[in-house]
């Protein structure tokens, strides 16, 4: 993740495909897996890598390219390692660092901007669960809301995904507009 090897940022793709996706997951967990913040909270938590990239990728994709892809409840998956490794600020922060930059290493445009915000907005959330918290702005189906299709993006003619503006449907089915992922 070095500046010097960085594309100008208008010479950078969309995060538009599956294996955009996929690529951005694999790339975010190499440097997580090793971080100084990080990399104890992983290797406490005896991660099974090849199961756990699967599952996280099918997760990202469904938040950024729509079409249910993942089971599970995102944010009770972390109680475990949470109990073993509590974690603090710090490690919010370092997660949504790294994850940023592993991001807009490669990709801008509406789609990056999107995962962005969900990153900020999972962290968010993850406090606050975590914490024994009420989840206060719910994101996945379990907590109230469900974001098939993905909030903001849908597929173009050519397969590609494209921008719109566009309300999310809660549970109850009322309207929620896209800026609350901000």
């Amino acid at each position: 993740m070095s500046d010097a090897a960085l594309p100008d940022e208008a010479a950078r793709p969309d995060l538009a495909t599956e294996d955009d996706v996929e690529r951005l997951v694999r790339d975010f967990y190499r440097h997580a897996a090793v971080d100084e913040v990080l990399g104890p909270v992983f290797e406490a938590a005896d991660v099974d890598w090849a199961a756990h990239i699967p599952r996280v990728t099918a997760f990202w994709k469904w938040q950024l390219l729509g079409g249910r892809r993942y089971e599970g409840r995102p944010l009770r998956s972390h109680e475990r390692v949470n109990q073993l490794v509590p974690f603090t600020e710090a490690h919010y922060e370092r997660w949504l660092e790294l994850f940023t930059t592993t991001l807009h290493d490669r990709w801008s445009g509406p789609v990056a901007d999107l995962a962005e915000r969900r990153a900020h907005r999972m962290a968010r959330s993850m406090r606050r669960v975590l914490a024994g918290d009420d989840d206060l702005d719910p994101t996945w189906p379990e907590e109230g809301v469900v974001p098939e299709p993905a909030p903001g993006v849908e597929r173009g003619a050519t397969g590609g995904v494209v921008m719109r503006v566009a309300l999310g449907r809660t549970a109850d089915s009322s309207d929620r507009r896209v800026e609350n992922d901000r």
